[in-house]
């Protein structure tokens, strides 16, 4: 799988869940539920670039089980990353457990980032949702 840029990880909270799901009109509908109601989706600009810069911070240099934090109290968004070793073992990559919270609303998931190495912005790169497999 390509590595994508970490924007693109709005899409995979946004997503991820049913994005491999089965066709048909319930489940579109639940996938769809799921969308709406996803706390990332609720987030405007400021708490997109906190959630960025946490993300990176902690994948650069946070121990691994070691969560971190970061909240933005005027929209009521918030959020943690807990960066641990790559499951599969890359030297440059890394997993990072993040969860979300938009005001009464929450969501987690596990995403495998590898150390960008084609420019420096962003650091690190995207490259999977972890399942646990």
């Amino acid at each position: 799988m390509r590595p994508r840029s970490f924007p693109a990880l709005a899409l995979v909270l946004t997503l991820g869940a049913g994005a491999a799901a089965p066709a048909g009109a319930a489940n579109w509908m639940n996938n769809y539920n799921a969308m709406r109601t996803a706390p990332i989706t609720r987030f405007n600009q400021a708490d997109m670039a906190l959630m960025d810069k946490t993300v990176n911070g902690a994948l650069e240099s946070g121990a691994d089980g070691t969560k971190v934090e970061w909240s933005n109290p005027a929209t009521g968004s918030s959020g943690s990353i807990t960066p641990a070793k790559d499951p599969k073992g890359r030297p440059n990559c890394r997993l990072a457990h993040i969860e979300n919270r938009h005001k009464s609303l929450s969501g987690a998931g596990g995403f495998i980032f590898c150390r960008n190495t084609q420019s420096k912005t962003p650091p690190w790169q995207l490259v999977a949702p972890w399942s646990g497999a």
